[in-house]
């Protein structure tokens, strides 16, 4: 099968969810046997063409979004069905996979009435202006301002340009947690016949329980106990409620893997609160690198703000072994699902029972290494990348089918 993914995330544009999410993707779809070409923002150094992992990316050289505006690049939207209308017609494709709404320029050309067309979405509308709104109930006058401001932004980026919040109705939809069923259905005025659950699956070769001391040397991190986050220092991640907590664990240390342009906030942070000598900013890496650290670590911090359909560093985490303590918020909940057992979930935005799961966790190596271990077979029975990657061949093979009966 000769497949196209469109993605305005790409290999190389930053640590993220989605960047994970498409990178593995791809390279399960080519170790099935699978020709792949993907459609992805402007290279940072310019290429045009790379090869990656088995697949060719085709960097379109032209912005996604504008700088003050809260909505999708006409220039994307033109520019990235211009390239797809070349590679087809060189060789035509069997199936069109979006990143979310990446590939609307070529749905505006309708290009679904030709080729079979998917879409995997990793956040709703609904979702993200419920959780905003959860973050002003718990803010100060400050806070709810600026959760306003977001809600306004994110209203904008959804509603414009027109037509762009049902045109992926005509595709198979698949979303990554059955609690994003209703809010994507409701967002995106999809048909609920053509909705699927196809939960994000992660490469449990490259995550996997390694020695810690091995990767603590590795690192250059000597003994003690380590905390570890990781993810995009930018938005309502929770990182301020990690570094918040780590004053009431003295013993600790804590590793925040990951770059953004909240950094600088999160340092003075962690300076006002007198435990930057314990926090350890240690840049973005590679996903190798990023299992090395999660070897290297004692526990796994998770207590974000932000709708989390099934975040990928989650199961990563867990694959290598790690016990983990996330916030209940979006679909983290079906990743954990058994609480207390392959790991602890923790109300979005509350330092006290973050520290208390922390506190208690550390104390306990048994205790750390029983849910390290359950942690592990729940990744191994639901959140794999071959089972991510079967799933989606078979939404495929139903986007063909449904294309080829309507012909």
């Amino acid at each position: 099968m000769r497949i196209a993914i469109v993605t305005v995330a790409g290999y190389v544009h930053g640590i993220g969810g989605m960047q994970a999410h498409t990178a593995d993707l791809a390279r399960g779809l080519a170790e099935r046997g699978h020709e792949v070409e993907v459609i992805t923002a402007r290279h940072p150094r310019g290429l045009e063409v790379a090869e990656y992992e088995g697949n060719r990316w085709h960097f379109v050289p032209v912005p996604t979004r504008y700088e003050r505006l809260p909505m999708r690049h006409r220039a994307w939207l033109r520019a990235s069905a211009k390239k797809f209308e070349q590679l087809h017609a060189a060789r035509p494709f069997d199936v069109v996979h979006s990143e979310s709404t990446s590939a609307l320029g070529l749905l505006r050309r309708g290009v679904h009435r030709r080729v079979a067309t998917a879409v995997k979405f990793h956040g709703n509308y609904l979702g993200l202006v419920a959780a905003a709104l959860g973050r002003a109930r718990r803010g100060d006058g400050a806070q709810r301002i600026a959760e306003a401001k977001h809600i306004v932004w994110v209203t904008g980026g959804h509603f414009i340009p027109p037509g762009g919040v049902y045109r992926f109705r005509a595709c198979e939809a698949m979303v990554a947690s059955r609690q994003q069923l209703r809010g994507t259905r409701w967002s995106f005025v999809l048909d609920p016949a053509r909705m699927h659950v196809v939960p994000n699956g992660i490469d449990i070769r490259r995550f996997q329980p390694r020695p810690q001391a091995a990767a603590r040397s590795k690192l250059g991190l000597d003994g003690g106990a380590i905390v570890l986050c990781v993810g995009r220092l930018a938005g309502p991640k929770g990182f301020d409620h990690a570094i918040a907590a780590l004053r009431d664990l003295a013993a600790a240390r804590l590793v925040i893997v990951g770059e953004g342009h909240d950094r600088g906030a999160l340092e003075t942070l962690a300076a006002g609160l007198g435990v930057s000598d314990r926090v350890l900013f240690a840049g973005a890496h590679p996903p190798d690198v990023v299992a090395t650290y999660m070897a290297a670590a004692d526990l796994f911090l998770f207590p974000t703000e932000y709708e989390e359909p099934a975040p990928v560093v989650l199961p990563e985490a867990m694959a290598c072994g790690l016990p983990v303590i996330a916030a209940d918020i979006g679909g983290i909940a079906e990743v954990i699902d058994r609480p207390g057992e392959n790991g602890i979930l923790v109300p979005p935005g509350a330092v006290d029972p973050l520290v208390g799961a922390a506190a208690s966790l550390l104390a306990d190596a048994a205790a750390r290494r029983r849910m390290g271990e359950a942690a592990r077979r729940r990744v191994e029975e639901a959140y794999t990348m071959e089972l991510m990657v079967e799933r989606t061949l078979a939404i495929y093979e139903i986007a063909r089918r449904r294309l080829m009966g309507a012909q």
